[in-house]
């Protein structure tokens, strides 16, 4: 089997950046009904934190994008994508048409993944960072849950992510064995309003859909991005 390039590599054999990055429309995934405000979680740039939206929105952005005001500009391209609002919004160098979906029982999840900086969140060195790399994730859940339960999906999601890294091999840049991430991930969490469902965590039914999904997600879209390096080392 051929060998995974280390994180030198990886610097030397980046993919050629996606052309024509501005005709490719956002993805946009509305949260079922929109008039019904959907509770979130998120860390995204734009509607992060604890709060309500309506929609999930994630826009390809050139890997060499600038904007100091990348809030305002998600909410632009929200308002001309005809986003149902509130929105999450997040960006990626990704092309979004990339999008993996899955789906597990109660959880639905659209991912765009790109492991180009894939770093470990305790590295041991400081990183060689590469232009482009992200993963956004949008995890629905059919299911009310309270604030604390959207805390451990949130961590649930995260730990599957982790753990699709490391089963599709994506070296950290910054120490020695796998990434768990990447800088600038982005994670969002929603479900329907009201709550009443207090965990979860990897032991609840909840949060097992939650992480059987992320984690097929993440790690198809893992091994097709790596194998964009591949294709690019082999044609050095």
């Amino acid at each position: 089997m051929a060998r995974w390039p280390d994180a030198a590599d990886l610097l030397t054999v980046d993919p050629a950046p996606i052309a024509d990055v501005g005709v490719i429309a956002p993805l946009v995934v509305p949260f079922g009904d929109p008039a019904v405000e959907h509770r979130v979680l998120s860390s995204a740039v734009l509607g992060g934190g604890l709060g309500f939206a309506r929609s999930w929105l994630c826009a390809t952005v050139a890997s060499d994008y600038a904007r100091t005001d990348p809030a305002a500009d998600l909410r632009q391209r929200a308002d001309a994508a005809g986003a149902p609002g509130p929105t999450v919004g997040m960006l990626t160098a990704v092309d979004v048409r990339r999008v993996v979906r899955r789906v597990r029982g109660c959880a639905t999840v659209h991912a765009t993944v790109g492991v180009g900086c894939g770093v470990a969140a305790a590295g041991t060195r400081s990183p060689d960072w590469a232009p482009v790399g992200t993963i956004n994730l949008l995890v629905q859940v059919d299911a009310p849950l309270d604030d604390g339960a959207l805390v451990g999906a949130l961590q649930t999601a995260v730990e599957a992510k982790v753990q699709a890294l490391a089963e599709a091999r994506i070296p950290a840049r910054n120490g020695p064995g796998f990434a768990t991430g990447t800088p600038t991930d982005a994670v969002c969490i929603a479900v329907p309003p009201g709550g009443g469902l207090p965990f979860a965590g990897t032991a609840t039914a909840i949060g097992g859909d939650i992480a059987h999904a992320v984690h097929a997600a993440v790690l198809e879209g893992a091994l097709v991005d790596r194998a964009s390096f591949d294709a690019a080392r082999a044609g050095r």
